[in-house]
């Protein structure tokens, strides 16, 4: 299959910056993970190497200005005959920050020099990322927040130092898998035989053993607390975006990098208020003296209260704007508006000397909106 310009690998254009194209690789990477993609594991390797490979090439400033200037020719000499492989793949960071070094991820890449450890090398594994959800007031949408909240953490034990052993005392070669962290399995099926490849389930990966655990962490290694973060929510922000907080996860089990923190923001509902992006949107309902002789009418607004000025003759269901009373843009300084609905309340009983007035201001009788006519049904009859 001829390959495809790594531009069009990523979907950026040409002009892409490099936050642009790392974006665009990591998004790609995820979704064509071989832990989740839906097609067969050899397609998905395909598309995987694909994908890395434009990012080896885009990612570096000096073989992507070969690669604009020559194509594919200017850039075939950093990989070898052989091609793209995992040896020659210098940004094997990112992708292990994104990946985690799942173990399916070394199954499948192991043979092709995977940086993660294929061939016996066991990486340091991930810690847990933890969800959190952070409900703040809607003005912080307008002007952001800075909550303190409070994060479940499992960081290393101090005793044992993140071993598990006691005292930190050394820890044997798991003899199930030799140090490895993986045990392969030979099945016959038919005419073939099926290898699988999983964690060694005496060691849990790791390829050590503990001979004595920590009295203070029980062997685990981590012991459990909880951490005060200011988090940082920006204004403009939409009801139910994710913030990350990088590192303030659970930390790795025997020394690994800890997860990351991820916190859905909710914004508490407002009976009065709705929110469209930068619109907000309100009601109000004025006496029938205010609509008709004009005034003033206290309206909330997403910080308070403002004054809005009701003219003569306002009619019923009328929208008003009150411009900058609604909420920026995502990194924006500018507000958007504020709509605001006036219902008109009438009276529900009149006295006699409320009557004749109105009567009075009216013209003096009651009018009729329309001449009488005579039922159609009728007129046909005749």
């Amino acid at each position: 299959m001829p390959k495809r310009d790594y531009y069009d690998v990523l979907g950026v254009p040409k002009t892409a910056s490099a936050d642009e194209i790392k974006t665009a690789y990591r998004r790609l990477a995820r979704e064509h993970h071989p832990d989740v993609s839906k097609e067969n594991p050899k397609a998905a390797e395909e598309k995987f190497k694909e994908i890395s490979e434009a990012y080896e090439v885009l990612a570096d400033g000096e073989k992507r200005q070969r690669y604009d200037r020559m194509g594919f020719s200017g850039v075939e000499t950093d990989f070898g005959p052989g091609g793209f492989t995992w040896q020659n793949f210098t940004h094997a960071g990112d992708l292990e920050d994104l990946l985690g070094a799942s173990p399916l991820f070394r199954q499948f890449f192991g043979g092709f020099g995977s940086p993660f450890g294929g061939g016996g090398t066991r990486a340091a594994r991930r810690g847990s990322d933890v969800e959190l959800t952070v409900r703040v007031p809607l003005s912080a949408a307008v002007h952001g927040a800075r909550p303190t909240i409070e994060v479940p953490r499992s960081d290393p034990c101090g005793d044992c130092r993140g071993t598990g052993a006691r005292n930190g005392t050394a820890l044997e070669t798991c003899p199930e898998c030799h140090g490895e962290g993986q045990v392969r399995q030979v099945r016959s099926s038919g005419f073939a035989q099926l290898l699988t490849i999983g964690e060694c389930p005496r060691c849990r990966g790791t390829g050590r053993r503990i001979l004595d655990k920590c009295p203070t962490c029980a062997g685990s290694g981590r012991l459990s607390s909880v951490e005060r973060i200011e988090l940082s929510i920006p204004a403009g922000i939409e009801d139910g975006a994710i913030l990350r907080v990088p590192g303030h996860g659970m930390a790795a089990p025997r020394g690994g990098r800890a997860g990351d923190l991820f916190v859905q923001i909710d914004f508490e509902p407002s009976p009065h208020l709705r929110r469209e992006g930068r619109e907000a949107y309100t009601e109000t309902t004025i006496p029938l003296a205010t609509a008709l002789l004009g005034g003033v009418a206290t309206v909330p607004t997403v910080e308070g209260e403002a004054q809005l000025t009701i003219p003569s003759g306002t009619q019923p269901e009328t929208p008003f704007r009150l411009r900058g009373e609604g909420f920026p843009r995502l990194g924006g300084s500018s507000r958007g508006d504020l709509t605001v609905t006036v219902h008109i309340e009438l009276p529900r009983s009149l006295s006699g000397r409320e009557k004749e007035l109105l009567r009075e201001a009216l013209g003096g009788t009651e009018r009729e909106s329309s001449p009488k006519r005579e039922p159609l049904f009728r007129r046909r009859a005749r």
